[in-house]
């Protein structure tokens, strides 16, 4: 386990498959099991257009199979697979 900066979740999904935990806006803890990496992502859920700009950070949740974001504000994550 350890807490590092949004951007390094964002190296580590885009390499692998990673369990991480933050605090949401409402203080409460969402834990999530997610990725970066297309070859995880169903077909019809990867991005069309990938040079979309989005206000939060966003990531493919394996569990929910679906896309979730994390709000600007957070900037720190707990990430267990590393």
């Amino acid at each position: 386990m350890k807490t590092v900066k949004i951007e390094e979740l964002r190296s580590v999904l885009q390499m692998e498959k990673t369990r991480f935990e933050y605090k949401k806006r409402d203080g409460t803890m969402r834990k999530a099991y997610g990725t970066l990496q297309f070859t995880y992502i169903p077909e019809d859920k990867q991005p069309k257009d990938n040079s979309v700009l989005y206000e939060n950070f966003r990531y493919f949740d394996l569990e929910k199979g679906e896309w979730r974001s994390i709000a600007k504000d957070i900037t720190e994550v707990i990430v267990f697979d590393f």
